[in-house]
């Protein structure tokens, strides 16, 4: 029997990569090449292709892990893929009532993974968000949004995996004072990220839910020099509106 030549090695390595992502996420490059057995240089390359078709997300730590792409084949992200569907419309309407990065993410493997993101329309200086980019929970506003949520078991388990090291020159990096923060959160009903994932960068962001579940986040960033108290106000009215909105809209759908 003649053995089948197949084409397209790259592709092939490509499967190795994702196989190895799906085993164990959160892998750095020198991981990946010791469970694969291509070369960094290589890898790094395939790496950019599946990053940037959203097979393959990378965190600010360098590691990477299955991107949002899979959410066609996996149950749990055909929610997210019906999230982006329903918010869509409702985002585009907060962007043009406020005119700011507007994102909105899932939850995956302890990181919130942007599955949109609207530039803003007569602004010149943009975000360095990307969608398929992963954040860490404890750093980011639509992190500690959907934090806020976890029981206190699973705010321990988190805390107990998970280092909490500085990105920017107000990065929470205490237990105590991340706790504190998320208390906060509940109190008042939305998270702010102030130069704490980005130095110069402030976020406002609010958890989405449906069903009595957190299924996501939204939130509206921009530049901190345009941070005023009365512009926090006005955006949090508007994100709290457009929040309510599409958790109507998820539940009349879902009922």
């Amino acid at each position: 029997m003649t053995e089948k030549k197949l084409y397209g090695s790259v592709l092939l390595k490509a499967a190795e990569i994702l196989d190895a992502l799906a085993k164990k996420g959160g892998q750095t490059i020198q991981l990946l090449s010791k469970e694969t057995g291509i070369s960094p240089s290589n890898l790094s390359k395939i790496l950019e292709t599946l990053m940037h078709i959203g097979y393959v997300i990378r965190d600010q730590n360098k590691l990477y892990y299955l991107g949002s792409k899979f959410m066609k084949y996996h149950t749990q992200n055909i929610e997210a893929q019906r999230l982006l569907a329903v918010a869509r419309p409702y985002l585009e309407e907060l962007r043009e009532s406020v005119d700011e990065t507007i994102h909105l993410s899932v939850l995956e493997n302890d990181k919130m993974v942007y599955i949109d993101k609207l530039e803003p329309q007569n602004k010149g200086i943009y975000m360095t968000s990307q969608v398929g980019l992963a954040r860490s929970l404890y750093s980011s506003g639509m992190g500690k949004a959907v934090l806020s949520s976890f029981s206190e078991e699973q705010l321990n388990d988190y805390l107990a995996k998970t280092e909490l090291v500085p990105l920017a020159k107000n990065t929470i990096t205490t237990s105590e004072a991340l706790r504190r923060d998320l208390v906060a959160i509940r109190e008042r009903g939305y998270a702010i990220d102030d130069e704490e994932q980005e130095n110069d960068g402030y976020c406002i962001a609010v958890k989405l839910e449906a069903n009595d579940r957190v299924i996501g986040a939204m939130s509206v960033s921009f530049p901190k020099f345009r941070y005023t108290p009365a512009f926090e106000e006005e955006v949090v009215a508007k994100i709290q509106k457009t929040k309510t909105a599409i958790e109507h809209c998820l539940q009349s759908e879902s009922v």
